[in-house]
């Protein structure tokens, strides 16, 4: 069997640790995925991308609770932005994150950090650590569907003063009050290799957070004059810097 374009190959990941003298073993999740769903048989040619910038030509070489793969050739590097981007985002209720850490993937985001804020949702340790799991879980799915190579990180829920820091070159918070704060005095600056950016929970972020955002370095942006639902803000500022600086352009 000849391997078609690497595009038309189903892609699968694995952690550096599951490979080992040339072969990766797929954990029981992805196995099953291989064999009952996708239905491969052994000898089929697949795509194994480790989350940490290295996607790898493969075939099946035996089939089980682990599908154990032949690693033939490391792939060219592909899809991944020149534009670090940190996305701060607000507890917000129900599944809201859900789609916004998919979306953010699919996005080139680098990394994701859930927090809480005055207006936020609360959050009970033993729920937010179940939401984390399947936020991590989400981001490897988005991974291989948008063809990326690198895993985002998604970090633990923080508070709002622990999401202020950063080394970034350029730190935005998007406030649905500022006036005249658009993005375009900013688009015309020096392309930044990192950006920070911050989008609050339903209701937005208050005065005296802004203030803080103010004096840990953040400029305050708007993202224009209608009210955004959450996962609406972050895919449009997203959208928007990678335009500017990232590879979307």
């Amino acid at each position: 069997m000849k391997p078609g374009p690497p595009s038309a190959l189903r892609r699968f990941y694995a952690p550096p640790e599951r490979f080992a003298s040339g072969r990766v073993a797929l954990d029981p999740g992805e196995s099953r995925h291989l064999a009952r769903v996708l239905r491969l048989p052994v000898g089929a040619a697949v795509e194994v991308a480790d989350g940490q910038g290295k996607v790898f030509l493969a075939r099946v070489h035996s089939l089980g609770r682990e599908a154990v793969l032949q690693v033939a050739q490391e792939l060219p590097p592909a899809g991944e932005s020149p534009l670090a981007l940190t996305l701060g985002l607000g507890l917000a209720k129900g599944d809201t994150l859900d789609l916004v850490v998919r979306q953010a993937v699919e996005l080139g985001v680098a990394e994701i950090i859930p927090f809480v804020s005055e207006r936020s949702e609360p959050a009970a340790p033993e729920r937010e650590a179940r939401r984390l799991a399947r936020w991590q879980k989400l981001a490897r799915e988005s991974l291989k569907s948008c063809r990326r190579m690198q895993l985002p990180l998604i970090q633990g829920v923080t508070d709002f003063a622990q999401v202020l820091e950063g080394p970034e070159e350029v730190k935005l918070i998007f406030w649905e009050e500022a006036k005249g704060g658009g993005l375009a005095e900013f688009m015309g600056r020096r392309r930044p290799s990192s950006a920070r950016v911050l989008i609050g929970p339903e209701g937005g972020f208050t005065s005296q957070e802004v203030a803080q955002a103010r004096a840990a370095g953040f400029a305050v942006a708007s993202l224009g004059p209608r009210r955004l639902r959450v996962e609406t803000a972050a895919l449009a500022a997203l959208a928007l810097l990678q335009s500017a600086w990232g590879d979307l352009a």
